[in-house]
């Protein structure tokens, strides 16, 4: 089983980021303990549920939403067999797109098809073959599996290069002009290995 998540590993992952430089050192004194924890609550595939409801929407907004769309289903996680019984004009009356509709649908169906790997067979899989399998769904992006990746399983070592967060972030730790471009990210990025996931960490809450 691939490490993951812990408050030792946290713990030694500051230590190692603080000891990059003083950029760092500053950020991590400036924002304090690092308090990310996964939520292994859900299944993948209900995670990705959730995701994609949340994906472009303030927290609010995606909340109403998703509970919405959660009541359809006397307030619980529909699985992929109700779910694609689902009348899409119902989704739709939830709140959500028309795209976001027929991800969702599209989420069912790998589940099914098991694309989307249980929670028992996920958590032996390494982070590339997660991510080359969640973004063959249609409307499943690299970004999309990054973020359960980080929150639902807790892979210590994932960098979103294209969240413009973390773009913002690095901005300002290194005091830049303009937002940094993936390339120059993806290349910083080496130097936080194995620690990746808490630098975004971090640099999510830089600004």
């Amino acid at each position: 089983m691939i490490e993951t998540l812990s408050s030792h590993h946290i713990k030694r992952s500051v230590e190692f980021l603080s000891n990059l430089d003083k950029d760092w050192q500053d950020l991590i004194k400036k924002v304090g303990s690092c308090h990310l924890k996964k939520s292994s609550e859900l299944s993948p595939y209900e995670s990705l549920l959730k995701t994609i409801a949340y994906q472009q929407l303030n927290t609010k907004a995606a909340e109403t939403i998703f509970q919405r769309f959660l009541s359809l289903f006397d307030g619980y996680f529909p699985n992929a067999h109700e779910l694609i019984k689902t009348d899409p004009i119902l989704i739709r009356e939830s709140g959500f797109s028309q795209t976001k509709t027929e991800t969702l649908l599209l989420i069912a169906e790998a589940s099914l098809n098991k694309v989307i790997p249980e929670e028992k067979e996920i958590i032996y899989l390494n982070d590339d073959e997660i991510i080359e399998r969640l973004s063959s769904i249609k409307g499943i992006g690299v970004w999309t599996a990054q973020m359960l990746l980080i929150f639902h399983l807790g892979r210590l070592n994932v960098l979103p290069i294209h969240d413009l967060g973390i773009q913002k972030g690095f901005q300002t730790l290194k005091r830049l002009d303009a937002l940094p471009k993936p390339k120059l990210l993806l290349i910083e990025g080496e130097t936080w290995k194995p620690y990746r996931t808490i630098a975004s960490w971090y640099l999510w809450r830089a600004n």
